[in-house]
Formats: structure tokens, C-alpha cells, sequence
């Protein structure tokens, strides 16, 4: 329910941009539809081409998520992962896979199984490494993918600029000012909503995109060396400590001080 209503107001926002900025130009100087039209849907096609319609779309739709998803383990994950790690240190094994199941976290959930089925260290870093390095490499893709439209985005301002060029040398044999003065203003304003477009929407994004996936490595890695901690069987109190100092950074997005000191010290 929340999600419906979030859409419909994103939605009425941009309708409501979209009326004011023809309330605000009603000659059309500054806003021309056709103009920017070229310019995102050209865009679009083209990151289509580069990369598939599929990849694209996805990012398109799991934009906002992957923006407000922070690398971040809320308390109740957390004490879960402890009452896993004591219950692994005393041997009782069902209790571990009951804390286990109970995870939220995919890489932590599966170390976690994998060190209570007793699998080798080696095998079970190489699992976790090839499990990291998938998600890295679609999260290099995604950024690509951004990229890669904040590249043709100023491409399809100058074909516009172009076209426009293109419909004032006609304009100029048939000697109409009017003609004119409409295509060289389609030309100018494609350029200006591509440069618009790259350089204040798509390359920041590309920005935001490349910080959150660093983010996301790091918390992984943090999971990782949770899972090999767990498998040498190590204090509990060591794992609160390891993840207080990851979460104490400047850059990590959230503390764990609502994590019960009872249970990181049992």
C-alpha cells in the first residue's frame, strides 16, 4: 500500500512539474517538447542497444531502492547472529540452524549454514568471494548503464542541434522567419537538455550509484570476516567490537548501539 502511494505521489509531482513549467512558458522558449523528447527517449534507445532492454528497464525500476537502501543490519539481525555465534561455540547445532534460518542478510545466512554443515575454510571463502564478486560485477554493470546514457545524452542535444540547423536552411530558401526562428531555437534548447541531462542527472546519479555499491562491498566484506570469525569460533564480544568499528566510520550509514550489550557479552 505504501508503494502505491508513493508512486502516485511521484507521479503527480511530475505531472505537476510538467504543468507548471508550461504555466511558467507558455511561448515555449524554454521548454519544447519535441526537443526533449528526442533527447531522453534517443538516450534511452541507445543505452538499450549497448547494453538490453532488460538490464536497463531493471535499473530503471530498482532505482529508488538501490538510492535509500543503505549497507546497514538492523538489532534484531544482529542479536539473531549473536545468540548463532554462542550457540555454535556450545555445539548445538539445532539451535544454530534455528538462528540461522532467522537471518535477513542472503551472504550471512548462507556462510552461517555453510560453517554450521561444517564445510572447509577454504571452501568456504571461496564461495563467499565468488558470492561477493557476482554482486560487485552487477553493481559495475548498473553503473555502466548510467554511465553510458550520461554519454549519448549529449549526443542526441547535438543530432537535435542538427536537425534544427537543418530545418533554418530551409526555412532560409523559402525565405520564412518564422521557420527560422523555431528551428534554431529546437536547436539550441536539445543541446541545453542534453547537457542538462548528463551532467545534472545522469553522472551525479552515476556518482551516487558507485559511492552506494563501494558502501555495499565494504558491508560485505564485514560479513564475510563475520563468517570466518564464526567459523574459528570466536567470542561473541569480538563480533560486536569488529562491527561497531565498521559502523563508527564516518562513511557507514548506521551505528549499532541499539544492539543489547547482554547479548554481545554473554
Amino acid at each position: 500500500m505504501k508503494a502505491v502511494i508513493v508512486k502516485v505521489l511521484i507521479g503527480s509531482g511530475l505531472f505537476g512539474l510538467f504543468v507548471l513549467l508550461l504555466w511558467a512558458d507558455p511561448s515555449g522558449r524554454y521548454f519544447n517538447l519535441s526537443g526533449l523528447f528526442l533527447v531522453v527517449v534517443g538516450t534511452f534507445a541507445a543505452t538499450v542497444l549497448a547494453h538490453s532492454f532488460r538490464g536497463v528497464t531493471d535499473l530503471l525500476r530498482r532505482l529508488r531502492s538501490k538510492l535509500t537502501n543503505k549497507a546497514s543490519m538492523d538489532s534484531e539481525d544482529l542479536e539473531v547472529f549473536l545468540h548463532l555465534v554462542e550457540a555454535h561455540r556450545r555445539g548445538s547445532v539445532r539451535a544454530a540452524e534455528q538462528a540461522a534460518r532467522r537471518l535477513q542478510e542472503s551472504l550471512l545466512r548462507t556462510g552461517a549454514e555453510l560453517v554450521i554443515n561444517r564445510t572447509p575454510q577454504a571452501d568456504l571463502t571461496r564461495m563467499l568471494q565468488w558470492k561477493i564478486g557476482a554482486q560487485r560485477e552487477r553493481d559495475q554493470a548498473e553503473i555502466q548503464i548510467v554511465r553510458t546514457m550520461g554519454a549519448f545524452a549529449p549526443a542526441f542535444g547535438m543530432l537535435g542541434t542538427l536537425l534544427g540547423l537543418i530545418g533554418m536552411m530551409y526555412g532560409l530558401d523559402a525565405n520564412r522567419m518564422e521557420q527560422i526562428g523555431e528551428s534554431m531555437g529546437f536547436a539550441m534548447l536539445t543541446t541545453v537538455y542534453g547537457l542538462v541531462l548528463a551532467n545534472l542527472v545522469l553522472k551525479p546519479l552515476a556518482t551516487r550509484l558507485e559511492r552506494r555499491a563501494n558502501e555495499n562491498l565494504a558491508w560485505a566484506y564485514v560479513q564475510m570476516e563475520s563468517v570466518l570469525m564464526l567459523h574459528d569460533r570466536c567470542h561473541a564480544a569480538m563480533f560486536r567490537d569488529y562491527w561497531q568499528a565498521f559502523f563508527d566510520h564516518p562513511e557507514a550509514s548506521e551505528p549499532i548501539d541499539s544492539l543489547p550489550l547482554s547479548v554481545a557479552k554473554s
